[in-house]
Parts: structure tokens; C-alpha cells; sequence
């Protein structure tokens, strides 16, 4: 016959189903952050298909390499003047591939730029294949701006400009680079942790509570630090040098208000922000061509003397 259950009984076995429950869920818990961080980090290849052409029929492809060895290729367009602009595109684009990175490439090599244009780490036809918010990809930026120096560019006529995540890893290159010419940052986020936590559930499919295990899985295992991704501290740092900043009013991607936490952080008067309605990620330059041109033009001819 059964011995009954006692109290006695009951307690240890409850204690040891729910110490048996919490590992269990502990021990997906980081599976799941594991496999996310392994599938988030991984870049989407888009092959380069704009014609260089469209810029100018005078162009070299360039390669050269990152400090940490990783291979980098794009197109160089020789400009009209000694100013060069280093174009460096967002997450899962290329080269070229954007019509924003394709307009200021015009804009600016018909006003006499050079243009360096290229694929990012892990992105068109550079090696690699991760991306790190910019926290790598800033040597990637570093090595172009090597690159046109070695081809006779003065530092101080280099601009950075870098739209979305190029944006945030042109900001984070002034770590770098501190002596670059001027620096253009259209639809940056002002830091890592924020823009996973606002932007990693849609991407991964899970929910926010998942955001700290991908973020230390990440860090542990390749080396991708979301705390180190900082604009808005790169910012802070400079006070000597004027920003310009674009971003769209009704950005759903990287929402507006990174773009005002990253003017606020600027302490140099001449910085400027321009905050366009009617458009959204990324698309100040597609609704209001002529007056993207403009204070482009502008705040770089103010810069570079």
C-alpha cells in the first residue's frame, strides 16, 4: 500500500521541480540569446549593382585593408579639387546602392570632391561577415580615410558622411580619425543598448526581455560590444568640432529623437540639425532635393576652407 504524502515529502520534491524548471528555462534563455545573437550579427549580403557610371566615368576600383586585416573594395572618383568625401552606407546595403548615397555622391563630386565610396565589413564585396553597429566598422572607416590620404588628400579635406548605421559608425571614426575635415551624419542612432532594445524585437521576432542575454552573448562570443557603440558620446568629446545632422521627422526605423539627443550633446554652436518632414527612414534627401543639396554644400564649404 502507498505511504501517504506528507509535507515533509511534498517540499523537496516541489523544491527540486522548481529548481529543475529554472534551469531549464535559464538554460534556453541562453540558447535563444546565443542563436539570436549569432543570426542578428550576421550581415545580408546585397551584391553591388549601380553603375559607377552614374557618377562619373572616371573611377578606380580600390581595395585595401581595416587594421584588423579585413579586406575592404569600393570605387574611387578623382574630384576637381583636393576635398574628398568618404560615403560609408547602413546595414545590409553597399557601396552605392542607396539613391541617398548616389545623390550626395553626385552633389558632391560635381561641387569638385573626390569620392571614396565602399562596401562596408561583411557587406557587398568586402570581407568579412558581421556587422557590429559600427563598433569594427569604424576601422573600416579609418582605413578609407588612410587610403585617400595615401593618394595625396590633406586629413583636414576629408569628410565623413554615412547615412543610418553609417551614420552612427562615421561619428564613432572620430575616435579614430579625430583630424578628419568635417563629418555629415543623416539618420544615426545615438547609441547601441537603445537602438537594440527599440529595434532588436522586430528584427530577432522575440521580445525585449531577450535584449540583455543577446547583447552579453554577443559580447562573449564575438566580440561585439553594444556598449561601446557611442555617438552620442563621441559627440559629447568634441565640442571643438560643428556637426550636421539630418534626420526625417517620421523615421520609424531610427526614430527622431536620437537625432536630438545627438545635437543636444554637441556643445559647438555651428553644429546643426535638420529634422525633415514627410519622409522616412532615410529619405530627407529623396522629398527635398534641392535644400538637402544646399545645407550640404554649404556646411562643408564652411568647413573646409
Amino acid at each position: 500500500m502507498p505511504r501517504p504524502l506528507t509535507l515533509r515529502g511534498v517540499v523537496p520534491y516541489v523544491l527540486r521541480l522548481g529548481g529543475f524548471t529554472v534551469a531549464a528555462l535559464a538554460a534556453a534563455y541562453v540558447a535563444v540569446s546565443v542563436y539570436a545573437a549569432l543570426q542578428f550579427s550576421r550581415a545580408k549580403r546585397t551584391p553591388v549593382g549601380r553603375d559607377p557610371g552614374e557618377i562619373s566615368d572616371r573611377y578606380e576600383d580600390v581595395s585595401f585593408a581595416a587594421s584588423d586585416g579585413t579586406v575592404l573594395r569600393g570605387w574611387y572618383f578623382p574630384g576637381a579639387s583636393g576635398r574628398a568625401v568618404v560615403l560609408v552606407h547602413g546595414k545590409d546595403a553597399n557601396r552605392l546602392d542607396s539613391d541617398g548615397l548616389a545623390f550626395v555622391a553626385r552633389t558632391t563630386h560635381a561641387a569638385g570632391y573626390a569620392i571614396l565610396a565602399f562596401d562596408l565589413r561583411g557587406h557587398g564585396a568586402s570581407g568579412g561577415d558581421r556587422f557590429s553597429l559600427g563598433h569594427h566598422e569604424r576601422k573600416d572607416v579609418a582605413a578609407a580615410v588612410d587610403h585617400l590620404v595615401a593618394r595625396g588628400h590633406a586629413i583636414g579635406s576629408v569628410v565623413l558622411y554615412g547615412e543610418s548605421m553609417g551614420a552612427s559608425t562615421v561619428l564613432q571614426t572620430l575616435r579614430l580619425r579625430p583630424n578628419v575635415g568635417a563629418v555629415v551624419s543623416d539618420s544615426a542612432y545615438a547609441d547601441g543598448p537603445s537602438i537594440i532594445d527599440e529595434a532588436g524585437p522586430s528584427a530577432t521576432g522575440l521580445p525585449r526581455v531577450f535584449t540583455a542575454g543577446i547583447m552579453v552573448a554577443a559580447r562573449v562570443l564575438l566580440g561585439i560590444d553594444a556598449d561601446a557603440v557611442d555617438p552620442e558620446r563621441v559627440v559629447r568629446d568634441s565640442p571643438e568640432r560643428p556637426f550636421l545632422f539630418i534626420h526625417c521627422e517620421d523615421d520609424e526605423l531610427i526614430r527622431v529623437d536620437h537625432a536630438r539627443r545627438l545635437r543636444e550633446a554637441s556643445e559647438h554652436p555651428d553644429s546643426a540639425l535638420w529634422i525633415v518632414p514627410g519622409c522616412g527612414h532615410c529619405g530627407a534627401s529623396g522629398v527635398a532635393r534641392t535644400e538637402y543639396a544646399r545645407r550640404l554644400l554649404a556646411f562643408l564649404d564652411a568647413r573646409l576652407r
